[in-house]
């Protein structure tokens, strides 16, 4: 059950400000599917990839989906305000089952299937979740032990894809699919302010953080990026990411079904040459990725060219964009490459826009659109500042960890991102860093620092250490990460590491890829260990000789 008492829940006068304004509405995002559903509802709503498998879902299909989804889970006591986490890769049951909790006036908890069972046992126990829904197995895992393992006994219902009776949970196609339960009562849904999405983030703390949005927020955050892009009906819109995060699941998800066009999903995510023939096939006109994933799209197209014409532009985020690749976007799939800004907290913020010099998304992470005001502090250095936001696509705060968000506001409202950036020049921001030793990798995944460190501090054979990024040769602008160790006697090999980090349950995304030995830290004089030596030391050993 959501503890709205946690929450930084807006005002009347906010919300009165918002609608007058436009940036808010009285719709939500069940009322889009039923205009589409009623509009078109041959057009395909979504087409989903498992394997050799196609699934074409269209409008007027979904909301049926929507509608026994919801059925399914009133059946298992899932009531307004309960939340229903979301441990999913790419599959099409995922997007209609977002729109089932909102039916029923559930929060819907989405958490990123590359989490580990650590992760997992945190939402489930922050959220005080009723069911968790997931798949036996993905990425050779077995999911459904997982849930197992990881279930507090606040947890309702287990609830499984695949084979559910391996664990004793819930078969999702026996409950959901081939049988009928009672239509839930209409004046459940969500209403457009309502507490209605949990997005969990991580960051350089040891406590992730569930971001509470609303419909509106969410609606405010498509909107900075479909009207700049001038999206519509007509898109195919492509997210290589796992569609349980925030980028993956308002723009390859939401984005596409707000619009009434068409959302893409592949369950086998990172195989950029599938993607390509999924570009290919489906007319596919606009797509986000990270750097990463950009970099084996152009590889992979490179070594095998497809037809990529249907694209008009493709947008990138969570690194700086170097020169090459906007010139490389352009001369292997003849697209222009957009920038953009944002955090879980309040979605795309700023963005490279189509009147924008061609190679702007190297020099800007773009602008804004009037309902998300940007704010950059230049006191300490008139060359770059704290980056402040506030406005309509910004969450409700951090579901039970009200001082946390509290922490991060000043009496205006400002919310503090902890990125330092500097004025474009044309009424944008550049993000140059981060005040924090966040490690961000290639996929945009934030290694939760000191969480990882107290874990490693364990180790018999660590004595201090600190983790710090290093840069990631394989994509220019973003980081790897290194655990500098002091030993007790044996240094521990990175292969021990991760060992180690995987008997807690912790991600591989967040075990560090190397490992070097020193003799002491270097720290300032209260003791602190001093990060920016260590971390210069790791930039000249990767430096090109």
């Amino acid at each position: 059950m959501v503890d709205v008492a946690s929450l930084h829940l807006p005002s009347a006068e906010v919300l009165a400000e918002y609608r007058a304004a436009g940036w808010w509405r009285d719709e939500t995002f069940l009322d889009d599917l039923a205009d589409a559903a009623r509009t078109r509802p041959a057009h395909p709503a979504m087409i989903a990839y498992r394997d050799d498998t196609v699934r074409t879902v269209t409008y007027g299909e979904f909301p049926s989906l929507v509608e026994r989804f919801a059925a399914g889970l009133s059946a298992l006591g899932v009531g307004r305000g309960d939340v229903v986490v979301l441990y999913l890769p790419n599959l099409w049951q995922l997007p209609v089952l977002v729109y089932a909790c909102a039916r029923i006036g559930a929060v819907c908890g989405i958490l990123n299937p590359f989490f580990a069972q650590r992760e997992l046992a945190f939402n489930l126990e922050m959220s005080k979740a009723a069911v968790c829904i997931t798949v036996d197995e993905f990425n050779s895992a077995d999911f459904g032990k997982r849930l197992e393992q990881a279930a507090p006994e606040t947890l309702r219902h287990r609830v499984v894809i695949g084979d559910a009776a391996a664990t004793g949970a819930v078969d999702f196609t026996e409950f959901f699919l081939d049988t009928t339960h009672p239509a839930p009562d209409p004046a459940l849904a969500l209403g457009p302010d309502d507490p209605a999405v949990m997005v969990c983030t991580s960051g350089t703390s040891g406590r992730m953080k569930g971001a509470i949005h609303s419909h509106n927020t969410l609606y405010a955050a498509i909107r900075s990026v479909s009207e700049p892009c001038g999206l519509g009906a007509d898109d195919v819109i492509a997210v290589p990411h796992p569609h349980a995060f925030m980028a993956g699941l308002t723009y390859g998800v939401l984005m596409p079904l707000h619009l009434g066009g068409t959302c893409l999903a592949d369950l086998q995510h990172t195989d950029m040459a599938r993607l390509l023939d999924m570009i290919e096939r489906h007319r596919v006109s606009w797509a986000y990725m990270s750097p990463a994933y950009l970099v084996d799209l152009l590889a992979a197209n490179r070594a095998k060219p497809h037809d990529t014409g249907s694209l008009a532009r493709i947008v990138t985020g969570s690194a700086p964009i170097q020169p090459e690749l906007v010139a490389a976007a352009r001369e292997v799939l003849g697209v222009p490459l957009h920038a953009l800004w944002g955090m879980t907290e309040n979605g795309a913020v700023t963005m490279t826009r189509p009147d924008d010099p061609d190679d702007w998304a190297t020099s800007s992470d773009g602008r804004g659109e009037p309902w998300m005001e940007v704010r950059i502090d230049l006191d300490d250095d008139p060359s770059a500042g704290r980056l402040l936001v506030r406005g309509a696509s910004q969450c409700f705060g951090y579901l039970g960890q009200y001082e946390t968000y509290a922490a991060c506001l000043d009496d205006d409202g400002w919310f503090d991102t902890g990125d330092m950036a500097r004025p474009d020049g044309r009424d944008g921001i550049r993000i140059v860093g981060r005040r924090d030793d966040m490690i961000v990798r290639a996929t945009g995944f934030k290694v939760p620092v000191l969480e990882v460190e107290g874990l490693l501090l364990k180790h018999p054979d660590i004595a201090e250490l600190a983790l710090v990024g290093y840069p990631d040769p394989a994509v220019p602008g973003v980081e790897l990460c290194c655990a500098v160790v002091v030993p007790t006697d044996q240094p521990p090999s990175l292969e021990a590491i991760h060992e180690f980090l995987a008997a807690t349950g912790i991600t591989r995304l967040s075990c560090p890829d190397r490992v070097q030995y020193v003799r002491e830290l270097p720290r300032n004089s209260v003791g602190k260990i001093l990060r920016a030596p260590l971390r210069k030391r790791l930039e000249l050993a990767a430096a090109p000789r």
